[in-house]
């Protein structure tokens, strides 16, 4: 037996406490600062004094405090618990706050213009019907003669050409371009007078004319006059008469769609690749295609599709990914209701929310998806298996199952309130 060995061990445990432990060497491998040494941006942006008195007397103005009669109508409005949330909730949110991120409602219920309801709008709001009882006295009415007729479409045109030129006719000489215009504003005048109902009919009672043409009681007026010719009639029947898919068609029929809606979907093939049956008759090669449908605006679909024909197994792979469409649900319209992971087989994908203006920073595959999903704020992770087929499939349930913080909070008995998109109209700046 060698005494080398035990007695280089016994020198070796003298000497390590003497020598000195080499140090690993520090080296950087990118070239971007330490984030020790990074000067982080400020959440926001630094006011001068000068500015913050203007804002703090802008809000003043755009948001009041209360005054003592106003007070005492929302107490005959709200009961003492509700003022008490009111005021408990104005206390926290700074007027300031409002005026520099507050922003229109960009939700589904917003108005489709900006008023405060008090006045009926002639153009935007349709004016209420009115029955025949509204109009007092014998409601008879017959067509006109040839006489009365003329008479009818002088009086209207007169009132036409009045809407024209409401400080009266000009007179004297024109030029060739007043000429025109004038010629113009009399064909427009008797044209308009031709379709008046009020030419057309005649009435012992003014009443009952005056209400052919009144949008709250006529429901003539508002329609146009349509071109019936024999051109129109062909094209018609040539566009309805065209050849249709009958997959399509069972399709529309099952989505209850018509074609506009369905060329409004983002349809892409993002799978294909051969398979082979194997048979008693030997192999049967045919062609598999895995195939995304969505509208850009929350449906997500995936579908798949076999057949011997490529053209027929992608057909089947669309038809399939339009009817499997189902509703994202989207915080902002923009990203995900926080961080999301499911897992396909061997297939992990992990989603995660981003702020605005992040993106979307995943793999080309997870990229339509969430394109087609309407998602414009996103990352993702794949530590696993990469399979192309589980990655679709797994992104898709991940979207389509999201617990949605409004269930969570009521499958706890508590309430939930989004500050930002409640006071801030979902403002992010």
């Amino acid at each position: 037996m060698s005494v080398c060995r035990p007695a280089r061990c016994l020198f070796l445990r003298t000497t390590s406490t003497t020598l000195p432990k080499p140090t690993p060497p520090n080296r950087n491998f990118s070239t971007s600062t330490p984030r020790t040494a990074r000067r982080r941006r400020p959440h926001y942006p630094s006011i001068k004094a000068s500015d913050l008195k203007i804002l703090n007397e802008a809000a003043s103005v755009q948001f009041p405090t209360y005054n003592p009669t106003e007070s005492s109508l929302a107490a005959k409005k709200y009961t003492p618990a509700q003022l008490a949330a009111i005021k408990a909730a104005e206390t926290v949110i700074d007027p300031r706050d409002l005026y520099t991120q507050g922003q229109d409602r960009s939700d589904p219920w917003l108005l489709p213009y900006e008023s405060d309801l008090r006045n009926m709008d002639p153009v935007k709001d349709h004016a209420p019907k009115k029955s025949i009882e509204d109009i007092k006295g014998r409601k008879e009415f017959r067509r006109t003669n040839r006489v009365e007729r003329d008479e009818a479409i002088a009086r209207v045109t007169t009132e036409n050409m009045a809407k024209f030129y409401p400080d009266g006719v000009p007179t004297g000489e024109k030029t060739s371009e007043q000429h025109q215009l004038w010629e113009e504003a009399i064909v427009a005048s008797m044209t308009q007078a031709a379709l008046d109902p009020r030419t057309t009919y005649w009435s012992k009672d003014p009443k009952v004319v005056e209400a052919l043409a009144d949008p709250e009681h006529s429901a003539l007026l508002p329609d146009l006059p349509r071109i019936e010719n024999r051109m129109a009639k062909m094209t018609r029947r040539l566009s309805t008469e065209e050849e249709e898919d009958p997959r399509q068609k069972r399709l529309l029929l099952y989505m209850n769609w018509d074609k506009q809606q369905l060329k409004g979907v983002r349809v892409k093939t993002l799978v294909v690749h051969g398979v082979t049956n194997q048979t008693r008759m030997g192999k049967i090669r045919s062609m598999y295609y895995l195939t995304i449908a969505g509208n850009g605006d929350g449906l997500l679909g995936v579908g798949e599709g076999k057949s011997v024909e490529p053209e027929e197994g992608r057909k089947q792979s669309v038809m399939a990914a339009i009817r499997n469409m189902r509703p994202v649900p989207r915080y902002e319209n923009r990203t995900t209701f926080g961080d999301l992971e499911k897992k396909v087989g061997a297939t992990v994908v992990r989603l995660y929310s981003r702020p605005p203006g992040f993106g979307l920073r995943v793999q080309h595959l997870i990229f339509e998806l969430a394109r087609a999903a309407g998602l414009q704020d996103l990352s993702a992770r794949t530590p696993r298996s990469r399979n192309k087929m589980n990655v679709i499939k797994a992104t898709w349930e991940a979207l389509c199952n999201q617990k949605l913080p409004d269930e969570i909070s009521r499958a706890r008995g508590k309430k939930l309130v989004d500050v930002r998109r409640v006071y801030y109209g979902g403002s992010v700046h």
